[in-house]
């Protein structure tokens, strides 16, 4: 009777299984891979697999970048995350009550460019970008958002607003991050802060961007109406439009990058480096 049991027991267990692995094949693609320089790897049900372009983008993918590579999805048609090296990010995606979406951006390890074209979002539809100790809501912008380790976070606003939080049980107070503003957020649980907002200039938004342009030609004039277009075929065009103001800044030479230390508990590297903001907004 034991055994039977055992066999019976063991027989429900490969069932239940078999069934979420067959719904997790199931799945609609979330996101696509629009683009892919170096070595990147994807993650399905722990199972790692080498990044390609024109990969389908399940809820739950984790995705990893190496050495000198990055990669770029599209997600949804509305918006775009481009993964800088040694970074590591996976995406969640939930209904909410009446239709809308709450699309939530987890970034464990490295840093990532989120573009949210804000023409393309629905009523009620919800970016979240979650680091280690703060999240993020974005609507229609552009947000740079770094993991620097488990108690070290950096956002910067590039285009539009976000609202920027430390997660309870944190009473630190929110703080609205908008056009070329940036802040730290320090710290972890009851001991999370967010740090003061401090203004940056168009060359050193340049320089955060640099890592990010993946090799495609895109025209520096583009008009509103135009970055939606292109947005969906190549959203690279979204963060080079962003940062026209009359004319397209210089992008100037970045620091050479040290060799990072490793991650305790891990074996994803952290981000070659972390970018240093000037002072506070007094």
């Amino acid at each position: 009777m034991g055994s039977y049991r055992l066999i019976v027991g063991a027989l429900f267990l490969l069932s239940i299984t078999f069934e979420q692995g067959s719904l997790y094949a199931q799945q609609q693609p979330a996101g696509v891979v629009t683009a892919v320089q170096g070595q990147a790897q994807l993650t399905r049900q722990a199972q790692p697999t080498q990044l390609r372009q024109k990969d389908g983008i399940l809820i739950r993918d984790i995705i990893d970048t190496r050495e000198k590579s990055s990669a770029r999805m599209l997600f949804g048609g509305k918006a775009s995350v481009t993964v800088r090296e040694l970074s590591r990010f996976e995406v969640q995606e939930e209904t909410l009550p009446g239709g809308a979406t709450r699309s939530t951006v987890q970034l464990n390890s490295g840093a990532i460019l989120v573009n949210v074209a804000r023409q393309l979002m629905k009523p009620g539809d919800e970016i979240i970008i979650n680091t280690n100790n703060a999240v993020a809501a974005v609507r229609g912008s552009m947000v740079y958002a770094e993991a620097v380790d488990a108690a070290r976070s950096t956002f910067a606003q590039l285009s539009g607003e976000a609202l920027l939080r430390c997660p309870p049980p944190a009473t630190s107070p929110s703080a609205n991050l908008t056009r070329f503003t940036a802040t730290e957020i320090t710290g972890q649980g009851v001991n999370c802060n967010v740090g003061e907002i401090r203004n940056i200039t168009e060359e050193f938004a340049a320089l955060l961007l640099r890592p990010f342009q993946l090799p495609r030609a895109v025209g520096a004039e583009a008009n509103g109406a135009t970055i939606v277009k292109n947005g969906i075929a190549d959203t690279a065009v979204i963060a080079d439009a962003a940062l026209v103001t009359g004319q397209t800044p210089t992008l100037p030479s970045p620091t050479p990058p040290g060799a990072p230390p490793p991650l305790p508990g891990g074996n994803i590297p952290p981000v070659i480096t972390t970018i240093k903001l000037p002072k506070p907004i007094r």
